[in-house]
């Protein structure tokens, strides 16, 4: 558990001068800084974003599911190339005061939270916090207290807040309540994503589809013995407020960026109604996720 006390008394300036030793200036985005999360609006939800280094690329893996295809294909690529190189500078800076001063941190990211608060209050909108728009971290093992041993975290401290994320990680169970999760489907953690929508969770799937295409009806994820479900598809490129979504759905999303002309079947073709993925036919992909020999197995198991 971290312990803030020492920060307590200092000034923003005070911790920024801190953090800039590290080369990082904010760590929150700005609510007008990505046009998907400012159409969050239509929710009456102000959305800021979280973004570190994705995968390994800063030296720290903060994607522990990471699969080639999602690596490949990250979000991390999307926008203006222009300002590429920046924002790599930027997210790269954050992931390492992450590791190498955590309790820093977690200070900074905690005022910043309060006058998000406190700006989408004066709008009359729910304050939205995406900790992992970039990366996939169990920030609710994440504990902290101030100085007076009690233990917290982010999202028990700012209760008010509606956070939201996109994960791989399909057995987090007994979340915060106001913590949404969407599961992320990949090139071979088809089982994971069968087992997460079972548990709850929506599965968000990205497809090939063109802006301004309809995204498939439904989508069916067919793991022969292993189980199978089918839900229909909704377009999660309407917003990004995800806690909106209705449960028991496939949130579709358009290949973006990298994952555009993705050939490792991390994305899926959109052009149909009804759209089938059966991993008893799927390619030898590469694995760096944790459970190959799982999906190996149910492999070997589906094909005797």
């Amino acid at each position: 558990m971290l312990n803030l006390r020492h920060y307590q008394n200092h000034t923003k300036k005070s911790l920024m001068n801190e953090a800039r030793k590290y080369g990082v200036y904010s760590l929150l985005g700005r609510i007008d800084a990505n046009p998907k999360l400012a159409k969050n609006a239509k929710q009456n939800a102000l959305s800021v974003p979280l973004h570190l280094a994705p995968f390994n690329l800063s030296g720290h893996n903060v994607c522990a599911m990471a699969t080639a295809g999602c690596a490949a294909a990250c979000l991390h690529s999307a926008g203006n190339p222009a300002y590429m190189a920046q924002k790599e500078k930027s997210r790269i800076a954050r992931t390492k005061l992450y590791f190498a001063n955590r309790a820093l941190f977690i200070e900074i990211l905690r005022r910043e939270i309060k006058l998000h608060i406190a700006r989408a209050g004066k709008l009359g909108m729910q304050a939205a916090v995406r900790l992992n728009a970039t990366s996939d971290i169990l920030f609710e093992s994440v504990t902290y207290h101030l100085g007076d041993r009690q233990e917290q975290t982010l999202f028990s401290e700012f209760a008010s807040v509606q956070f939201y994320d996109y994960s791989k990680h399909s057995k987090r169970r007994k979340l915060p309540a106001n913590y949404h999760l969407t599961f992320s489907l990949a090139e071979n953690n088809h089982l994971q994503a069968i087992e997460a929508f079972n548990n709850g969770l929506n599965v968000a799937v990205v497809f090939d589809t063109k802006r301004g295409q309809a995204l498939p009806e439904s989508f069916t994820i067919d793991a022969g013995p292993a189980g199978k479900i089918t839900a229909p598809v909704i377009d999660g490129d309407a917003t990004d407020y995800r806690p909106a979504d209705k449960r028991g759905s496939i949130v579709g999303l358009r290949a973006k960026g990298d994952a555009i002309g993705d050939k490792s079947g991390f994305v899926n073709i959109g052009s149909a109604r009804h759209c089938i993925v059966n991993i008893g036919e799927a390619a030898p992909f590469v694995f760096i996720g944790n459970d190959y020999e799982k999906y190996k197995a149910a492999i070997k198991k589906e094909r005797a």
